[in-house]
């Protein structure tokens, strides 16, 4: 299992980072296909714990959400559309969906959309592929830190009903990584004038953020009874399994950068 997530790895971070690299519409591009997907393996898992997920529905819920920036002027108007054939179909087709349906179909789908839109935003800031850097390095340096410093230290779980695997030492040792990963790129490329104290205090708040979406998506696999939420990934299991994490971490670095800019 080891060997193929390092060679999954191995072939997909400069595979992300040259797309990264490039910008523009392949930049938008990765990011949508990371959301269809993620939303896709979302909505099969409530399949196949026995709810009705609404894709057609919830696909353009998504879309909505994805390039609510780009469409602002329509994004109030699109959203009350989706919503209004939303209850429509629940009416219509009542009893096959139910309001638990609805509710786990639209949190799921809000979530994803809302969370990956920010990777639109980035765009808008100053060197948005240094600012994506830094995200993808403080998601990775929590992975990482929190695998490590769990193996060597950790005793005294964190969350033992969500997550058994999760202690307070790893969690320590994510925030730790995180942060001298983060400090140590904000040597050599400086973000928008941020100091060194403010990286740090970001990396800190980008690491909690990083732990704690990997602990709300555990909950979900744990709702719906599942290991992973897909195997699209070879030893990382899905979409949503491999970026969970840089989920949540995307808009707390998106918003520090801005206001501090």
């Amino acid at each position: 299992m080891l060997k193929t997530r390092i060679i999954s790895a191995v072939i997909g971070i400069p595979v992300l980072l040259f797309i990264l690299y490039q910008g523009g519409l392949a930049w938008t591009a990765l990011f949508v296909l990371l959301a269809v997907i993620a939303l896709y393996e979302y909505l099969d898992m409530m399949r196949k714990d026995g709810h009705k997920p609404q894709f057609i529905i919830a696909y353009g819920l998504l879309f909505v959400m994805l390039f609510r920036e780009q469409a602002a002027q329509y994004f109030l108007p699109l959203l009350m559309a989706v919503i209004m054939l939303m209850v429509l179909e629940c009416v219509l087709m009542y009893p096959k969906f139910s309001l638990e349906d609805i509710a786990i179909n639209f949190l799921g789908t809000f979530y994803i959309g809302f969370l990956f839109s920010f990777a639109q935003q980035m765009l808008k800031i100053e060197q948005p592929f240094f600012a994506m850097l830094v995200v993808l390095l403080i998601t990775w340096g929590s992975d990482i830190g929190g695998y490590l410093f769990g193996r060597l230290w950790g005793k005294n779980k964190m969350t033992p009903l969500l997550s058994p695997n999760k202690t307070w030492a790893g969690a320590a040792g994510g925030l730790i990584l995180a942060s001298v990963v983060a400090v140590a790129f904000g040597c050599f490329f400086p973000l928008d004038g941020l100091t060194v104290g403010q990286i740090l205090f970001m990396a800190v708040l980008g690491s909690a953020a990083a732990q704690l979406g990997d602990l709300f998506e555990s909950g979900m696999k744990r709702y719906f009874g599942v290991k992973d939420s897909g195997n699209i990934i070879p030893g990382h299991g899905g979409v949503l399994d491999r970026f969970d994490s840089f989920m949540l971490v995307l808009p707390v670095i998106y918003y520090f950068i801005y206001f501090c800019r």
